[in-house]
């Protein structure tokens, strides 16, 4: 990590899902499953599924606002690492999915804001998701194994 991607705040939450590795990560990087979510209105993408190096999307919220994304890392079937890039700075989604010991799966999401100005964006970052994460972790758990239980 360069200096320039020395987190300024960073928020992690791990939830065990009973859906196998696979399934989660597909479930989870789908386009269609993310537009699912209640605080968003629509995503526009050049693809369905956000597990291509480089795709781009816009999510539109809820209530107005947009934010623009990027696929930044991947590793098939695990792991893709999503950047929203704000003014001089980044605010990170790693989505990861790891075999649970006993069957089922671990789905962890970092959230990591960094780069030079990222300072200006603090209070917005920690405001809208130092609280909210774990909640969201587990919405989103328990709508991949919803969908887990119907395949």
């Amino acid at each position: 990590m360069t200096d320039a991607q020395q987190s300024l705040w960073e928020k992690e939450e791990s939830v065990e899902a009973t859906a196998q590795p696979v399934f989660a990560f597909r479930y989870w990087m789908s386009i269609e499953n993310m537009a699912a979510d209640p605080g968003i209105e629509r995503v526009e993408t050049d693809g369905p599924y956000r597990d291509r190096l480089g795709m781009r999307g816009t999510t539109h919220l809820v209530g107005g606002g947009t934010t623009h994304w990027v696929v930044a890392e991947v590793e098939p079937e695990r792991r893709a690492v999503i950047d929203v890039a704000l003014s001089t700075a980044t605010l990170r989604f790693e989505l990861r999915v790891d075999e649970r010991a006993g069957g089922g799966s671990v789905l962890t999401q970092r959230v990591s804001l960094f780069g030079p100005n990222a300072a200006e964006y603090l209070a917005g970052v920690e405001a809208g998701f130092a609280t909210s994460l774990r909640d969201g972790m587990r919405a989103v758990r328990d709508r991949i194994d919803e969908a887990a239980r119907h395949q």
